[in-house]
């Protein structure tokens, strides 16, 4: 797995590649709190998963940790670009609601910089 992270306007953008699984969500988790502080008070953090290829359970359970460590920093957090292979495996697990998400063409006009 590879993440990088970019500041967009008010936005950070973190971009995952690879895979989100059991050998890599404690290096995701490592990586966010290390680099993601609450000293903005509109805190936008965005995960852009287009280039992420597999989640597993592991992956998806830290997704909603860094969730809650966001929220607990008065932030919002949002996932942007979910593969069709990624996506559906949110709506098997009843996710798509829980996680704010942002589309491709949002994202684009947005966020990328």
């Amino acid at each position: 797995m590879e993440i990088d992270l970019k500041k967009v306007e008010n936005a950070i953008v973190i971009n995952i590649s690879g895979s989100l699984d059991i050998y890599t969500s404690l290096d995701f988790k490592n990586f966010i709190e290390e680099n993601v502080k609450g000293d903005s008070p509109d805190l936008h953090v965005i995960v852009n998963l287009e280039k992420l290829n597999y989640i597993d359970s592991s992956g998806i359970g830290m997704l909603i940790k860094q969730l809650n460590f966001i929220h607990e920093l008065k932030g919002k957090f949002s996932i942007a670009n979910m593969r069709p292979a990624i996506e559906k495996v949110f709506k098997v697990a009843g996710l798509t609601s829980y996680f704010e998400t942002i589309g491709e063409e949002e994202f684009r006009s947005k966020y990328q910089a």
